[in-house]
C-alpha cells in the first residue's frame, strides 16, 4: 500500500466537494448549472425568431406593391419597368428571392437603398443611436418615477393619494402616444415656449429638444411600473417575513427597499422588457411628430417609397434588438431567482 505524504509545511489537498477526491474542472461545473444548455436554447430561439420575422417581412414587402413602379413613376413604359425589375432581381422565382433574402440578412446585407443609393444597413445603423438613446432614457425615467410613487401608494393609507395614482395608471396606459405628444407640444412648446417642438438635428441641435420625446415615451412605462410596484408591494407586505421584521423594529423604509421589493423585481423586469419592444413601435410615431432623426424616419421613408432594402434592414435590426433584450431578461431572471437557475 502506498501512502502519499504531503511535504512539510503544506496542507493536504482538498476539493470543493469535501470528500478528498479530485476537484471538478470548470467546464463540468458550468454544465452542472445548465449554462451551456441555456445558451444553446437561447441561440436556437433567437435564430428561429429572426427567421420567422424575415419570412413575414418578405411576404409583406411583396404584398405591398411593386417597387419598380415607385422608382420609375406612373408614366413609365413597360420596358422600363421590366428593366428595373431585372436590375433589382424581382423577376426571378419567388423561392430564389426568399432564400437569397434570408441568407443575405444573416450577413447584414440588405443591398442598397432604392431611394438613397447607399447601403441600407449602414443607413439604419447610422440612425439607430438616436432611437436607442431616446428609448433608454425613457426606460431609465420610468422606474425612477414609477417605483417611488408605487412604494408610497403601497404604504400610505391616504385614499386621495391612491385615487390620484389610479388616475395616473389608467390615464397613462389608455391615452394614445400621439395624443400625449400633441398635448405636451401645445403646452410646453407652443404656449409656454420652454422647449423646442422639433429636433431635426437630434440632441445636437438643442439639448432641450430631447425632453418632450422622452416624456411622451415614458408616460406608458411609468404607469405600468407604478401599477406593478404598488400591487406587488401590497402583497409582499402581507408576507410572514415582513411582519416578523416589523415586529422586531425594522424601519418600514428599510424593510421596503431591502426586503419587500425583492419579490417585485421580476415583474418590474418583465414590464421594462415588454415596454422596450413597445417603444420601438411607438418611437416611430414620436420621432415623426418631433422630427427626431432616428429609425422612425427611415421606416416611414422606406414604406412610403417601397424601399425594400431600407425597410428590411430597419425591421431586422429592431427584431434582433427585441430578441436580445428578451435574452437579457431571461438572464436577469436566473440571477434574481435561484429556483429558475436550478430548473425548479
Amino acid at each position: 500500500m502506498t501512502i502519499n505524504v504531503a511535504p512539510p509545511g503544506t496542507a493536504p489537498a482538498t476539493t470543493g466537494d469535501g470528500d478528498g477526491g479530485p476537484r471538478a474542472p470548470i467546464w463540468s461545473r458550468f454544465l452542472s448549472h445548465g449554462v451551456v444548455s441555456f445558451a444553446l436554447r437561447s441561440i436556437v430561439r433567437l435564430v428561429l425568431v429572426i427567421i420567422g420575422v424575415l419570412t413575414l417581412l418578405f411576404v409583406l414587402l411583396r404584398v405591398a406593391g411593386d417597387p419598380a413602379e415607385a422608382l420609375a413613376g406612373q408614366d413609365a413604359e413597360p420596358a422600363d419597368l421590366e428593366r428595373i425589375r431585372e436590375d433589382l432581381g424581382l423577376n426571378r422565382p419567388i423561392m430564389t428571392q426568399y432564400l437569397e433574402f434570408v441568407s443575405r440578412a444573416f450577413l447584414f446585407d440588405f443591398g442598397d437603398s432604392y431611394r438613397l443609393g447607399t447601403d441600407a444597413m449602414a443607413e439604419v445603423l447610422h440612425r439607430m443611436p438616436a432611437t436607442l438613446g431616446l428609448i433608454l432614457a425613457a426606460l431609465l425615467l420610468a422606474p425612477l418615477i414609477g417605483v417611488p410613487l408605487g412604494m408610497i401608494a403601497a404604504l400610505t393609507r391616504s385614499r386621495i393619494y391612491n385615487k390620484m395614482m389610479d388616475v395616473i395608471v389608467v390615464g397613462g396606459q389608455a391615452i394614445p402616444v400621439f395624443a400625449v405628444a400633441v398635448l405636451l407640444v401645445y403646452l410646453f412648446a407652443v404656449d409656454l415656449r420652454w422647449v423646442p417642438s422639433m429636433a431635426t438635428e437630434g440632441f445636437a441641435s438643442d439639448p432641450r429638444a430631447i425632453i418632450l420625446p422622452i416624456l411622451v415615451l415614458a408616460i406608458h412605462p411609468i404607469a405600468r411600473v407604478l401599477e406593478v410596484t404598488r400591487a406587488g408591494l401590497a402583497d409582499s407586505m402581507q408576507e410572514d417575513f415582513v411582519r416578523t421584521a416589523l415586529s422586531k423594529g425594522v424601519p418600514p423604509a428599510r424593510l421596503v427597499t431591502r426586503h419587500a421589493i425583492r419579490p417585485v423585481l421580476n415583474s418590474l423586469i418583465t414590464v421594462i422588457g415588454v415596454d422596450f419592444a413597445g417603444m420601438l413601435s411607438g418611437g416611430v410615431v414620436v420621432e415623426f411628430i418631433f422630427v427626431w432623426p432616428g429609425l422612425g424616419h427611415v421606416l416611414i421613408s422606406g414604406v412610403s417609397n417601397r424601399d425594400y432594402p431600407l425597410v428590411g434592414a430597419a425591421t431586422f435590426v429592431a427584431a434582433v434588438l427585441v430578441v436580445l433584450v428578451n435574452l437579457i431578461i431571461d438572464i436577469a431572471y436566473r440571477r434574481l431567482d435561484p429556483r429558475i437557475r436550478k430548473g425548479r
